[in-house]
């Protein structure tokens, strides 16, 4: 009896000595879900007294505002909405998150315009007049969507008839006719895009053009990607679209030891990592450390120091 005491309380002092910490994603059909995944997955494996769990939540700014009210304490967001938190932008004109600080850089993340083939929607502009889901409030898609309109002197109010639901839902909205196209801020090869082109006739529009050129040189989070034909069923060309980059953030909040464990168990792990979704594949040293919107967490710096990427 002794014996199964002992063994319940070093199991209980165990348990203890866990820091329990919870990472805020997405939508579980897009990328930012099964990578706070494969994070998780990683950190809790290696055994190093940290146990992550994962969150689909509703995006970029509701992840960044969660965590700023210490709901969350690591969170994946897009480059423009860390950049905008960060100084007091946008979304958070009065409610600067000035301890924000980026943990990893990751993929590109361009924003994906899908349209119905027979919507008749071959630029940016064709949207005018037509059903178009521009993301739920919250979401980095919608913050991405209202910023590129507004560069166009489009009003989504008057212009267009727009819905404002969950990227993960609007597949279902396009796919029933009930849209004629969805923005889309995702990963190249992004599984719920991937769904709707096997099932629907698609047009994936390019965003490319001289608005589009103005407010990459603008803003530093802003670039152009190129979407391979074959990525999507019926897609055949090379498209070139716009969009930001995803990061892994966190706040002065979480010390610096933790990050540093949580950073450097990935870098250890990194092909594992990698393998996790077809945006990560190609991922570079460059890539952990560029377009980060806000600055380094110092348990970031100091294991990407040591791993010989600064």
């Amino acid at each position: 009896m002794k014996h199964m005491l002992f063994a319940v309380l070093l199991l209980l002092g165990s348990a203890q000595a866990q820091d329990f910490l919870t990472i805020g994603t997405g939508g579980v059909t897009g990328v930012y879900y099964p990578v706070g995944g494969a994070t998780a997955s990683i950190v809790n494996n290696a055994d190093v007294g940290l146990r992550l769990t994962v969150e689909s939540t509703g995006g970029s700014v509701f992840n960044i505002k969660a965590m700023q009210a210490d709901q969350l304490d690591l969170a994946l967001a897009q480059s423009d909405v860390v950049f905008q938190a960060a100084n007091g932008e946008q979304a958070f004109e009065d409610d600067q998150v000035a301890e924000l600080r980026t943990v990893m850089g990751l993929h590109p993340e361009p924003l994906h315009l899908v349209c119905s083939a027979d919507a008749g929607v071959e630029t940016f502009t064709d949207v005018a007049g037509k059903r178009v889901n521009i993301g739920n409030p919250g979401s980095g898609i919608r913050n991405t969507v209202l910023a590129v309109m507004d560069a166009f002197d489009l009003d989504p109010d008057s212009d267009i008839v727009a819905e404002s639901v969950r990227a993960a839902e609007a597949p279902d909205l396009l796919r029933d006719g009930r849209i004629d196209c969805f923005f889309y801020t995702v990963g190249i090869g992004g599984a719920a895009i991937q769904d709707i082109a096997t099932t629907n006739d698609i047009t994936l529009v390019p965003l490319e053009g001289a608005e589009f050129e103005a407010l990459v040189e603008e803003f530093p989070y802003y670039a152009f990607a190129t979407v391979p034909g074959g990525t999507y069923n019926g897609v055949d060309e090379d498209t070139v679209v716009f969009g930001v980059k995803a990061l892994f953030t966190t706040t002065t909040d979480l010390d610096e030891d933790t990050v540093y464990t949580i950073v450097s168990a990935v870098l250890a792990n990194l092909e594992d990592f990698q393998a996790t979704h077809p945006a990560l594949r190609n991922l570079t040293a460059e890539d952990f450390l560029q377009g980060l919107g806000a600055p380094l967490h110092p348990g970031a710096e100091r294991a990407y120091q040591e791993a010989g990427m600064m």
